[in-house]
């Protein structure tokens, strides 16, 4: 059974984010061929891309458990720079 540190309504909209950037990635004509999204897309397909996200989810829902977002940590902020280390 899946875990959801902080909940499924907080897992549901890391989701919606992390596929959120990873098409916004995808569509970007200046996406370099050896980035590491690329080469996973490329070998894996749409299914790579599913795993991907779910993924990054869990990875970010588990890193920011227990976390109490508001002005000194900003959800967008976070999840932002998480992505962009990430993808």
């Amino acid at each position: 059974m899946k875990h959801f540190p902080n909940g499924f309504d907080s897992w549901m909209e890391t989701h919606y984010e992390v596929v959120q950037a990873i098409t916004l990635k995808l569509a970007d004509e200046d996406m370099e061929e050896d980035s590491a999204l690329y080469e996973r897309l490329e070998e894996e397909g749409t299914g790579g891309m599913y795993t991907l996200s779910e993924e990054l989810t869990d990875a970010f829902e588990e890193e920011y458990e227990g976390a109490e977002w508001g002005e000194k940590l900003d959800y967008f902020d976070t999840i932002e720079n998480f992505l962009d280390q990430k993808l």
